[in-house]
């Protein structure tokens, strides 16, 4: 695997974008989240709003074996596990933009709602150590 794409990116924004160009965040604009690269060929993606709606929780988590092309730029999510059953044994394609500490992922076109085609521009920073943890008692 490439050393550039192994590690923890933590989740900057989470756009949609519809033919005319207006903006859509379905996580809202400050969402959480991270993609994980592992040397091993295996990642793991979250993603969620900040604050969660006890009674509608949203969220996309999904994981498996991933293929990198740095002179294509592209990644290939190969999914083995999902929040969405019907995304199991998916291959996901990403186009995807380093630069310096920044990735950004886009997707192909896909529906997100009624008969729209959105195209989703993931942005994340790298993660040089660990965040600090939050201990709760």
């Amino acid at each position: 695997m490439n050393s550039v794409i192994v590690g923890t990116w933590k989740l900057l924004s989470f756009e949609l974008q519809k033919e005319d160009g207006e903006l859509k965040y379905p996580f809202g604009k400050d969402a959480i989240g991270y993609v994980n690269y592992t040397a091993s060929g295996h990642f793991s993606v979250q993603y969620m709003p900040k604050e969660q709606d006890p009674n509608n929780l949203k969220g996309i988590s999904y994981f498996g074996s991933y293929e990198y092309n740095r002179e294509k730029d592209y990644i290939i999510h190969h999914v083995e596990g999902s929040l969405f059953p019907n995304d199991e044994g998916l291959d996901k394609i990403r186009k995807a933009r380093f630069r310096g500490k920044s990735l950004k992922l886009t997707c192909p076109p896909m529906s997100w709602g009624p008969d729209e085609d959105l195209i989703a521009t993931i942005s994340f920073e790298k993660q040089e150590e660990l965040p600090p943890v939050r201990v709760a008692f």
